[in-house]
């Protein structure tokens, strides 16, 4: 429980700050919302997006801009912007969780606690999964709270949460296999410098592969390597993730997990 009180006082700095800006980025861009509803900025939208070959549409997850007039829509396409940060925020604090201890000097205070480095281990990984998990709920109250509030006439509130809801699990899921993948890198760096670069790295490669697989049918097999886009917002607004990238998020989670803690027990710590 020590370890835990620790990680979370650690977090609870920067898990406001992430919650602030999310917060502000995202009712700064559905204040435009309200403006789609004219006339006059649907037609501008749609000539401009028009001109936008199919493939640059594809890859920005628009598939027809009349849909932007609906507050589901347009919330899904800024969101998906926002979910990529939160991948990105996940896998910086899984990346730094237990290797911060080496390079802040600290891993001899925890060393001198009755405990082992697989309890070390698991403790961090309950402690940085807790503070993750309080900043995407805040960010899903918040969004919950401008959708409902901007929700074009006629729209029903109870299918907008429900939607919202689906939307957000499922998107957790592919934020903790983020999270996992950086308490694997964590294991192995011996340096928190290092830590940052791998685990931007990992999210925008991951991406990369997804926008190839929608480009090119020939490597359409790159979207199994792209957990991101197992849960593109405007997909899960109408449906929940499909089966087999559940299946391939929650065997990779758990195979970077197991590697965690056998690397860990393995790894030469600079005391």
């Amino acid at each position: 429980m020590t370890i835990l009180k620790i990680e979370w006082k650690t977090h609870f700095k920067s898990l406001l700050v992430w919650s602030g800006v999310v917060a502000l980025v995202l009712g700064m861009f559905m204040a435009f919302f309200p403006s789609m509803q004219s006339s006059g900025m649907q037609e501008l939208v749609n000539t401009k997006m028009n001109a936008l070959p199919k493939e640059m549409m594809n890859v920005l997850h628009i598939s027809s801009m009349a849909d932007l007039t609906k507050i589901d829509a347009y919330f899904a396409y800024v969101f998906q912007y926002i979910f990529i940060a939160a991948c990105v925020y996940a896998a910086m604090i899984g990346a730094q969780a237990l290797v911060k201890e080496e390079t802040d000097g600290t891993i001899e205070f925890l060393y001198a606690q009755p405990i082992t480095r697989s309890e070390l281990v698991a403790w961090k990984m309950v402690g940085n999964a807790i503070s993750f998990i309080a900043f995407w709920a805040i960010t899903f109250v918040v969004s919950t709270v401008l959708v409902v509030f901007l929700k074009q006439d006629g729209a029903n509130t109870g299918d907008l949460v429900q939607s919202l809801v689906r939307v957000f699990s499922n998107e957790l899921l592919v934020a903790l296999l983020f999270m996992s993948a950086g308490f694997c890198f964590s294991a192995i760096v011996h340096s928190a410098k290092q830590a940052t670069p791998v685990a931007l790295g990992l999210v925008f490669l991951t991406y990369i592969l997804g926008i190839l697989a929608g480009l090119n049918d020939k490597v359409d097999f790159f979207k199994y390597f792209s957990p991101i886009n197992f849960a593109i917002p405007s997909d899960m607004i109408k449906a929940s993730m499909e089966s087999v990238n559940v299946w391939i998020s929650v065997i990779s989670m758990v195979v970077f997990v197991a590697l965690t803690f056998v690397l860990y027990r393995k790894k030469d710590l600079r005391v």
